[in-house]
């Protein structure tokens, strides 16, 4: 039983962070760039990015709170097997890389080439 339990957890968690993932995505949050930056895009407004990037990072820390949750889930209780442990590291790895590898691909795309800069004052 704390197999299933471990194994629903981390599914939960990897689902959680892939969303937390889509929103810092969504927000324009970029690493390509000087720095941490937020991409600029003409249709968004400054309070969507910073909901986006506060729901994104929530989703983040419930991410790992769950994965946490799932490691204690499996390995507690008497005395765990082999297969027990086997289990819930492998649930927990595979979501530690799905996220990560996930989050690094997210921030690592560089902002769009703007076609039609505008001048300084920001009217064309």
């Amino acid at each position: 039983m704390r197999i299933v339990g471990s194994v629903a957890l981390a599914t939960a968690a990897t689902l959680i962070g892939l969303f937390g993932i889509l929103m810092l995505g969504a927000s324009g949050l970029s690493m390509a760039g000087p720095g941490l930056t937020v991409i600029e895009y003409s249709d968004s407004d400054d309070s969507e990015r910073a909901i986006g990037i506060g729901m994104g990072v929530i989703a983040l820390v419930v991410w790992l709170v769950l994965s946490l949750s799932a490691v204690l889930v499996g390995l507690r209780g008497g005395h765990p097997t082999r297969a027990r442990r086997a289990t819930v590291w492998i649930a927990v790895g595979l979501s530690t890389i799905l996220v990560l590898g996930a989050l690094i691909a997210v921030l690592a795309t560089p902002p769009p080439l703007n076609e039609y800069p505008l001048p300084e004052w920001k009217r064309a």
